[in-house]
């Protein structure tokens, strides 16, 4: 196995260059889409770790004049999930200052993106101390059949991928009350289509800390469990939606490290909260789903993913647009339904304990107004 530096150009570690860190495997259709959009933010380096792409994703890398690349054929799981790859690029080469840690299919946004450079954004958290900017995850997925949508490294990917769900809740994450106190804040956001393909929001928001905690008694047997009986565990073990909260922007200092792909050990949240645009609905995302799922090298052996592959299954070719989808123009369209800016910091501020997004549902607590289609429910027809 091999982890190593593949390209010759300088690495700026000072801080001095705005940089974005990301993993990659088999993401040329994606990465071209990934680089442009931070590009126009202001982006000026990227460091790409490279798990053993077979599509041509290694050489495009490679070409583009911006790019630190890695190539390694570790394991992605026993990497935890690519976490010890990183903490190792940051210690080794000493970095220090603002990094921001995305997925090759996610896109920041934050208030003012597309008129404020994103080291105008960065001295906004240095204006109020902050050492990191939390995010919502904000699927996008597009009109009809998202299965029949494949993307090109020359589309239009906002224009493919246009629609987000407008209704999601954000709250403090459920605890116990015997768990021990945590410094900062544990952001929760429940919603999202992939809610409502394994679950639907209302049901959600009900649970608490206690159902969580049984759901994951599975962390205790599934490395155990043979692979080929996963799906049979998927089909039996409660659904858990996914994570759709990340703490993508850090400021690097000695001692600071990622805890896993969502978090880090900085906890002085910026006072706005940004978004993270996730191209995930698109013809590739069943294949990847099962390769994950037949590999094993991804959280809990893929059984997530599998439990995702067979709701998708189950939704058939059915739009995910309802009365909720929102078409994605620019960021002003996030800030209007409370997906970014400064409105959901109440959260972290503490001034509420629940903050509920959406144009048509009040900011603090109630009922969310409408009801989305989930997987026992058919899909709306398009909101304008």
């Amino acid at each position: 196995m091999s982890f190593d530096r593949i390209d010759a150009r300088p690495l700026a570690a000072d801080g001095q260059v705005t940089s974005v860190i990301c993993p990659v495997r088999d993401e040329i259709g994606l990465l071209p889409h990934f680089l442009d959009h931070h590009r126009r933010l202001g982006v000026r380096q990227f460091i790409l770790i490279d798990n053993a792409s077979t599509d041509g994703t290694t050489e495009y890398a490679l070409s583009q004049p911006d790019c630190i690349v890695y190539f390694t054929d570790e394991s992605y799981y026993a990497s935890a999930y690519a976490r010890t790859w990183i903490n190792r690029i940051l210690a080794d080469n000493d970095y220090a200052g603002w990094l921001i840690y995305l997925d090759a299919d996610e896109h920041l946004v934050y208030r003012g993106a597309e008129d404020i450079p994103v080291q105008g954004f960065l001295h906004r958290l240095e204006a109020e101390d902050a050492d990191c900017a939390l995010a919502v995850m904000v699927d996008m997925y597009p009109d009809g059949d998202f299965a029949s949508v494949k993307i090109g490294p020359h589309d239009n990917l906002h224009a493919k991928l246009p629609w987000f769900d407008s209704d999601y809740v954000l709250r403090p994450w459920p605890t116990r009350p015997w768990d021990p106190p945590t410094e900062g804040f544990r952001l929760q956001v429940l919603g999202g289509p992939r809610c409502r393909l394994l679950s639907d929001l209302d049901h959600e928001r009900r649970r608490g800390a206690l159902r969580y905690t049984m759901a994951r008694q599975i962390d205790r047997v599934v490395d155990a469990v043979p692979l080929q009986m996963i799906p049979a565990l998927a089909r039996l073990w409660p659904r858990e939606t996914p994570w759709q909260q990340k703490q993508p922007v850090n400021f690097v200092r000695p001692g600071f490290a990622y805890a896993d792909s969502h978090t880090s050990s900085n906890t002085r949240a910026a006072g706005e909260l940004t978004a993270l645009l996730h191209f995930k609905f698109c013809h590739e995302l069943q294949q990847r789903l099962r390769c994950a799922a037949t590999e094993g090298n991804h959280h809990r052996r893929g059984l997530a993913h599998r439990q995702l592959d067979v709701a998708l299954q189950r939704w058939g070719g059915r739009p995910l647009t309802y009365a909720g989808s929102r078409r994605y123009r620019g960021s002003q369209d996030l800030e209007a339904v409370g997906l970014i800016g400064a409105r959901p910091a109440a959260l972290w501020t503490g001034a509420t304990q629940e903050f509920v997004t959406g144009d048509r549902a009040r900011r603090f607590g109630p009922p969310i107004g409408r009801a989305a289609p989930s997987r026992s429910q058919p899909a709306f027809d398009t909101a304008a």
